[in-house]
């Protein structure tokens, strides 16, 4: 159904060599405000099955990798993704948005813009 990536599986397989992913970011709106990932995207868990279509136009043909605080919502979006026919390499972030930034990593902040 999916595969299980650490921060530091996710950083060198993906950041670090610029490989195309779709990052999805499946916590609230505030939580993605707060502090994210650089080049994630956002739709929240309870809204993803609304927006199958749009996750699959924004990856491409690339793998998406979810994420949320500590990975469990990013398990139940990979699984919504799954049964709803996406047909894409997906990847569960272990450890979320927590463990990235207890790795000192960098993070964005604030409002985007559009």
């Amino acid at each position: 159904m999916f595969e299980s990536l650490s921060v530091d599986e996710f950083k060198a397989q993906f950041k670090d060599r610029n490989t195309p992913h779709l990052l999805l970011d499946v916590r609230t709106i505030e939580e993605f405000e707060e502090a994210r990932i650089p080049g994630a995207v956002n739709i929240p868990l309870d809204e993803l099955d609304l927006h199958i279509q749009r996750v699959a136009e924004l990856a491409g043909d690339n793998p998406i990798v979810l994420v949320c605080r500590t990975g469990m919502r990013s398990m139940m979006g990979a699984e919504i993704l799954r049964y709803a026919g996406i047909k894409h390499t997906l990847y569960n972030l272990d450890g979320g948005t927590m463990d990235w930034a207890m790795s000192r990593l960098p993070l964005e902040r604030g409002k985007i813009q559009g």
